[in-house]
């Protein structure tokens, strides 16, 4: 009974997170240890960011452990933001980081781009960096701008209106309002 309170004790006492790094030193499969980490955690958000940041450290690709975490049970883009943050940290670029986290399974480009945003932000990355490289992979305006400012589709983040509703008494036509964020422009 000591040994299983002592045994209590300590894994509340130190992160989940701590042994990733030596079980997979160890032989552990990725899959296995991430696994285990996260349900460690016991829904403590705050652990389950650090057991994702330390697979990325310990050297498991971005991709594979969001993917893992996302599968027990960690919310993607949440997933995505420490995985991005400890990539970052560790010197990748924000193009290559970008990458990854797009092949991440069933993330929509928006909580792609969230993600990464969120993760740049935490690891003192320019948000310009990664509208920048997002661009540069084909990514949509709109996804962008939403994902980078937290808006909701289809928001106009200026408060712009539509040329319908100026002061113009000439002929209305239905053209879309533009918005403009960070120079990235979108249609409505």
């Amino acid at each position: 009974m000591r040994k299983l309170m002592t045994g209590i004790l300590l894994a509340a006492a130190l992160p989940a997170s701590a042994s990733i790094t030596s079980e997979l030193n160890a032989g552990g499969t990725a899959a296995d240890v991430i696994a285990q980490a996260i349900s460690a955690c016991g829904g403590s958000a705050s652990c389950q960011e650090l057991a994702i940041a330390e697979a990325v450290t310990a050297g498991i690709d971005i991709t594979t452990a969001v993917n893992l975490a996302v599968k027990a049970g960690v919310d993607t883009k949440v997933a995505i933001a420490s995985a991005s943050e400890a990539g970052l940290k560790a010197g990748q670029s924000v193009e290559s980081v970008l990458k990854a986290a797009s092949a991440v399974k069933g993330a929509s480009d928006t909580d792609v781009i969230a993600g990464v945003t969120t993760g740049a932000k935490d690891s003192g990355t320019d948000v310009k960096d990664v509208e920048s490289a997002a661009l540069k992979q084909g990514f949509s305006a709109e996804s962008i701008l939403v994902g980078t400012t937290g808006g909701t589709s289809g928001d106009t983040a200026t408060g712009q209106t539509s040329q319908n509703e100026s002061n113009d008494t000439t002929k209305k036509t239905d053209a879309p309002a533009q918005t403009t964020t960070t120079g990235i422009s979108t249609s409505e």
